[in-house]
């Protein structure tokens, strides 16, 4: 059955995704299917991706108006580019176009695009290599945060000390938090920790190789002990967390009989749902909340359609996630009540994004039931050019349970350049509270938002072909974002209320951080 449904999307994008006339390309236009092989020429012409792409983007992307103020002419584009890909056509197999040579026309066609969620994967017939261009990816690259910001995660290590000294755990420790169920960090704990995985794979056959007479099965366990090893040795080295924790998975259950303490198979539904959280409870009363990723939904909502919760790892990781998160909000709540709530911190600095629900538990735990207007969005409803919906108020969701309303004590948030989508969604609701600040650096531009591609036939929008399947694949947003004032910020972001760099130097030595120390500053002084 899944083998069907993809082949009857793939035949319906093959009938919508056409070469139609460029000349007639603002109006709407009927397609038929004459055009059923374009996915046929892009298997083995780049011309024909070329066509594809420029034709799947002439009738499904969300900002044509926007990019026609900002001087693109997308039908220029056609007549300079079609030309150039027709010679790279002409070059034979004693010739052959490079993936580097691929990227860079890539480059010339689609940098001038504004979204920031858009991204283009080409198949090159000649090398076999799929090679992704994402024109959000080279303005970021000119940011002044762009090395930190992706790969920032905050250390708590030094604010510790400084946690709030009269709310203290069970075991005397000031409150503070974290749990991670990213695939890379699992991993690095089976890797690196004392006692399991990968250390206790290295004691036992250093063990077993001490023994002066090792009976017949720790002889065999050595052996096999010593095979895994070697194999984990490439998994450990490899720098795509989510097929290095595929191929560990493989090797879990191959290797079971081995016993290996630690050695847990991870849930697939970690490799896209993981995330990372951090709690603590600063002095003044700060409760502050880092989290990687919108995710938060799979695991605060029943959680078992994301997660096997039979299996007793599995079902730990999700409830420590589910522990963080409450911590965080039942401190909210119980301070505020009693008045002595100081402010507080959500940290969306590299977060790129998720689930929509997820605004609920997040800034929507601090606002009144029945969601929050943020701004305005727009659908593409038709294959021409300009066939868009008319505007309709874009709503964050706020948390419809019972709870505290905070809106007399200070909201911080903390943004760069790598916080993207739902924590741009996030940014603008905050900027819009009463008592919301927004501090760190400006915001990555990718605000259009994306949804699942089941609803294409009333939105006219969403992927081009098949990931994996067609020669041609394109991640497109489906809505136009608008802020309350019309503004359409795609490709720019969102500034801060108070701008602050990342002093990299003093974190990196010490883990103290410049911008959530600005944050603290101004909930405790006001300024």
């Amino acid at each position: 059955m899944k083998t069907n449904k993809i082949w009857m999307i793939g035949a319906a994008l093959l009938i919508m995704l056409t070469t139609a006339c460029r000349e007639e390309s603002d109006k709407l236009i009927t397609y038929d299917h004459n055009d059923i092989l374009a996915f046929n020429e892009a298997s083995s012409s780049f011309a024909g991706k070329f066509k594809v792409t420029w034709n799947g983007l002439n009738q499904y992307y969300s900002l044509w108006d926007y990019e026609k103020e900002q001087g693109l002419d997308w039908d220029a584009v056609y007549d300079e580019y079609l030309p150039k890909f027709e010679e790279m056509d002409n070059r034979g197999t004693d010739d052959p176009v490079t993936d580097d040579e691929m990227e860079e026309m890539m480059r010339k066609v689609l940098s001038p695009l504004h979204d920031g969620h858009l991204a283009v994967r080409w198949k090159n017939h000649f090398t076999e290599n799929i090679v992704t261009y994402d024109p959000s990816n080279d303005r970021i690259a000119l940011r002044d945060d762009a090395k930190i910001a992706h790969s920032y995660t905050p250390s708590l290590m030094y604010y510790k000390d400084l946690a709030h000294d009269e709310v203290m755990t069970k075991d005397g420790q000031p409150i503070v938090m974290e749990y991670s169920t990213l695939c890379e960090d699992l991993l690095n704990d089976f890797f690196y920790t004392p006692g399991k995985g990968m250390k206790w794979i290295t004691a036992e056959i250093e063990r077993i190789e001490s023994l002066t007479s090792p009976t017949d099965k720790e002889k065999s366990d050595c052996k096999h002990l010593k095979e895994l090893a070697n194999e984990l040795e490439d998994v450990e080295s490899m720098g795509d967390a989510d097929r290095a924790t595929q191929i560990y998975n493989n090797l879990s259950e191959r290797y079971a009989i081995l016993e290996v303490p630690g050695f847990d198979v991870i849930d697939p539904g970690f490799i896209d749902y993981g995330v990372k959280e951090k709690f603590a409870l600063l002095k003044g009363n700060i409760a502050y909340f880092y989290f990687s990723d919108f995710s938060l939904t799979s695991y605060i909502d029943p959680p078992s359609k994301f997660f096997d919760l039979v299996n007793d790892v599995t079902r730990n990781h999700v409830g420590m996630i589910k522990k963080v998160w409450l911590s965080w909000f039942n401190t909210i709540q119980e301070l505020h009540k009693k008045g002595t709530l100081g402010g507080v911190i959500i940290d969306v600095r590299g977060n790129g994004g998720g689930f929509n629900n997820d605004s609920k538990y997040v800034v929507g735990a601090l606002l009144p039931s029945g969601g929050f207007q943020y701004g305005y969005c727009r659908f593409k409803r038709g294959t021409g050019r300009y066939d868009y919906s008319s505007l309709m108020p874009a709503i964050s969701m706020t948390m419809d349970d019972e709870h505290e309303i905070v809106d007399d004590r200070p909201v911080v948030l903390l943004t760069n350049c790598g916080s993207v989508s739902m924590s741009e969604v996030t940014a603008q609701v905050v900027r819009l509270m009463k008592n919301g600040t927004i501090i760190g650096k400006r915001t990555h531009g990718g605000l259009c938002g994306l949804q699942s591609n089941e609803l294409f036939s009333l939105n006219y929008s969403g992927y081009i072909g098949v990931e994996n399947v067609t020669p041609v694949y394109g991640y497109i947003p489906q809505l136009a974002s608008f802020t309350m004032d019309m503004e359409q910020l795609e490709g720019y972001g969102i500034e801060p209320n108070i701008e602050v760099d990342l002093n990299t130097e003093q974190f990196d030595n010490n883990g103290r951080d410049s911008q959530l120390d600005r944050a603290l500053q101004f909930i405790r002084n006001g300024n």
